[in-house]
């Protein structure tokens, strides 16, 4: 089998590229090539994993956070290109909803010897996410946390207690299933997995694999349900909460009063018109 890692340095607080000996050494391991690309600048992960397409590789590993995984996910959907998932990020919230390994050697030995299955990819704006992306107060949050020196869990929940209190809800109209429904929001988050992270599962009954995603609108509780929101999130059962409407569809056409959005934990400059769908199968994942 011919491999590709490529390594994000700055991930795992920069332990990450501490893994390419063993990466090496698990490809003699298994009577394979093995080649070792290390990220650099913007891009480079989803032009790493478009060369090994071309060059004839089986299988690109990932080590890196769920940003990384994007990029390198970016250059292998729609082709039978594997991607390996070895979680080094502040979140890693694809790999955590795939219950793959937290421990970094562990996943990486099941990236190089584990098989694959077809998993389903979403879009806004014709810009792919494996996970979760959203609109509204997680996407303000992605933002600043990008621009901030710390990184991690606690770093991120700093900055949600920062503003939750003072968040405004937004507006938005959201046309789903031959609906059309108008809310103002704490935030709108499209699931096509379980959580965004560090074991904050926004979407229990989200599957990446199930050919269909969930819509999560969420509305601003006031301060003590606020708190019990919180600890649902971290006791699987969100679902309880009558702050959450849920929409399980392929496809919808969101108008938003703000402009940014996370995809995968990574802001990005959207705009206010927001254009949704899923498409099943698309890319093969090991697990």
């Amino acid at each position: 089998m011919k491999t590709v890692v490529v390594i994000n340095p700055r991930s795992g607080k920069g332990r990450a590229d501490s893994l390419r000996s063993l990466a090496l050494k698990l490809g003699e391991e298994h009577g394979g090539t093995t080649g070792v690309r290390t990220i650099a600048a913007p891009g480079d992960g989803t032009r790493f994993a478009r060369e090994a397409v071309d060059g004839g590789a089986d299988r690109v590993v990932s080590i890196g956070g769920d940003g990384t995984l994007n990029a390198i996910a970016t250059g292998l959907v729609g082709t039978p290109v594997s991607l390996g998932v070895v979680p080094m990020g502040s979140g890693n919230g694809y790999a955590r909803s795939l219950r793959l390994p937290k421990d970094p050697a562990a996943a990486l030995r099941l990236a190089f010897t584990g098989n694959a299955a077809p998993m389903d990819v979403c879009y806004l704006n014709d810009r792919l996410f494996l996970g979760t992306a959203g609109i509204g107060f997680d996407a303000r949050v992605a933002w600043e946390f990008d621009q901030s020196a710390g990184r991690g869990m606690w770093n991120y929940a700093r900055l949600i207690i920062k503003h939750v209190l003072g968040a405004k809800p937004m507006r938005t109209v959201t046309k789903a299933n031959n609906q059309t429904r108008e809310d103002h929001v704490l935030m709108l988050v499209f699931c096509n997995t379980r959580e965004f992270g560090n074991g904050a599962v926004i979407s229990p009954g989200s599957r990446p694999d199930d050919g269909l995603a969930e819509l999560r609108i969420v509305a601003k509780p006031p301060l003590v349900p606020m708190i019990s929101a919180f600890a649902r999130l971290y006791n699987g059962r969100i679902d309880g909460s009558p702050y959450i409407t849920n929409m399980a569809t392929t496809f919808a056409k969101v108008h938003q009063a703000g402009t940014l959005a996370h995809l995968d934990g990574e802001p990005v400059e959207i705009g206010h018109e927001v254009e949704f769908r899923l498409e099943p199968k698309k890319l093969w994942v090991v697990g």
